[in-house]
């Protein structure tokens, strides 16, 4: 019996049926993520991504064709969707209809603009962030409907500047980063029924900061940029306000904004 069971579960080995079962296994798994980011490439910029991706405990998948870059993402303890990140049906997989964010990050700036085009057609309302090598290749993501196109090249070289001129701002930064703090840009209804509770009153008026805690460092209206606004600020419909806080203190400054919100963009650090 025992030389039997054996023979059985070689044959069941040998004939891939513990690795069909661990596929449907992840199947079922990719199915269940919600609010993730997709990472499409695994190479050095990938990786940076993921890790502070994960820094942030935000659920990642990695998508990417190399195996061995797809088994350096599976020791890192990354879940892999091993396809080409250019086809429909991969990013459907992916649970493109149900993630926060893609990144375009594939060392080819014609496989970015592929994943760009595929993943606007399939779903328009997702933020899609695209690498470019190339002032061209960066026209083109936009044109292709890229939300922020990056180039490594390009931000580090200002990373590098701002060190040199502002090594302050760049401090307070990686500082906000390891932090529990984050800034968030709260864009108001363009609607005055939904901002009537706002519309014309000053901040001194609303006392958002005393009551949630949070801070405003900025508001934009139209345009004009106004940094550290004062109390006599007043709020309109479309404004943009740059917030930062913990996120409780961030919570609370949504709910006391309430229904005049229209978008929530959230930047923890760099």
């Amino acid at each position: 019996v025992v030389q039997l069971s054996i023979q059985k579960i070689l044959g069941l080995t040998e004939s891939g049926y513990f690795r069909q079962l661990r596929e449907l296994s992840f199947r079922r798994k990719l199915r269940r993520m919600n609010n993730h980011v997709i990472l499409c490439g695994y190479g050095r910029i990938g990786r940076e991504i993921a890790e502070q991706l994960l820094l942030e405990t935000v659920p990642v998948l990695v998508v990417e064709m190399d195996s061995a870059r797809r088994q350096a993402a599976e020791e890192r303890g990354l879940p892999v969707l091993q396809a080409d990140a250019t086809l429909d049906e991969t990013l459907l997989e992916a649970g493109l209809h149900r993630c926060r964010s893609l990144v375009a990050a594939l060392p080819s700036d014609a496989a970015n603009l592929y994943v760009t085009l595929s993943a606007r057609g399939l779903e328009p309302g997702c933020r899609l962030i695209a690498r470019a090598d190339s002032e061209e290749a960066a026209a083109k993501l936009e044109l292709a409907g890229a939300t922020v196109v990056v180039s490594p090249y390009v931000a580090g070289g200002r990373v590098m500047a701002a060190t040199a001129l502002r090594p302050l701002a760049v401090d307070f930064m990686d500082l906000l980063s390891g932090s529990e703090f984050e800034i968030e840009e709260f864009r108001l209804s363009r609607d005055p029924l939904l901002v009537g509770h706002l519309a014309s009153k000053s901040l001194s008026e609303l006392q958002l900061g005393r009551r949630s805690g949070a801070m405003v460092l900025a508001i934009r209206d139209g345009s004009a940029l106004k940094g550290n606004p004062s109390g006599e600020e007043r709020l309109g419909p479309g404004q943009l306000l740059v917030v930062m806080g913990s996120q409780k203190q961030l919570e609370l400054f949504r709910n006391l904004l309430g229904d005049a919100i229209d978008t929530i963009e959230t930047m923890r650090g760099v």
